[in-house]
C-alpha cells in the first residue's frame, strides 16, 4: 500500500471504473460513488477495491458498506 496515494477499481458486468486518491476515505467515497451510478443500469451488483482489500456489493448494502469502508480508513 503507498503512503501517497490508493488505488481504487469498480467492476460491473463489463464496465471498470478506476483511478487514485490521496487517502483512503477519500478512494472508498469516490469508488462507492461510481458503483452507485452502475448500479442504476440493470447490474446485480459490483466490485469495489480499494489498494488490494475488495468488497462485493449491491444497491440495498453500497452504502453500509461504503460508510463502513470509509470510518475504517480514517
Amino acid at each position: 500500500m503507498s503512503n501517497d496515494r490508493f488505488e481504487w477499481t469498480v467492476k460491473g458486468d463489463e464496465t471498470v471504473r478506476g483511478g487514485f486518491k490521496r487517502t483512503a476515505a477519500e478512494a472508498w467515497t469516490i469508488a462507492g460513488k461510481r458503483a452507485a451510478a452502475q448500479l442504476k443500469t440493470s447490474i446485480d451488483s459490483a466490485t469495489i477495491t480499494v489498494d488490494g482489500d475488495t468488497i462485493s456489493v449491491t444497491k440495498a448494502t453500497l452504502n453500509r458498506e461504503i460508510a463502513a469502508k470509509v470510518k475504517a480508513s480514517k
